[in-house]
């Protein structure tokens, strides 16, 4: 599909934690569901997971958009 997607997957990983935990560990099966292109899910195998990885549990509400901002670079 597009950067879209992958957008899509970061925003919902930033405010919802479980799904947070289904990227961060079973980025395969994301992957697999989503409509990514093979360079999105390298992003997101390379980039992004390991950004999810160092964010706090939970990301503080306040905090989403901003969080959100920053990892949306990683997908341009």
């Amino acid at each position: 599909m597009s950067q879209q997607a992958l957008r899509e997957i970061i925003d919902q990983a930033v405010v919802d934690y479980g799904f947070r935990l289904a990227v961060m560990w079973g980025t395969d099966d994301i992957v697999a569901r989503s409509d990514l292109t093979s360079q999105e899910a390298g992003v997101l195998r390379r980039l992004v997971v390991p950004e999810l990885q160092r964010l706090p549990n939970p990301v503080e509400p306040d905090d989403h958009a901003a969080v959100q901002k920053r990892l949306a670079k990683l997908a341009d």
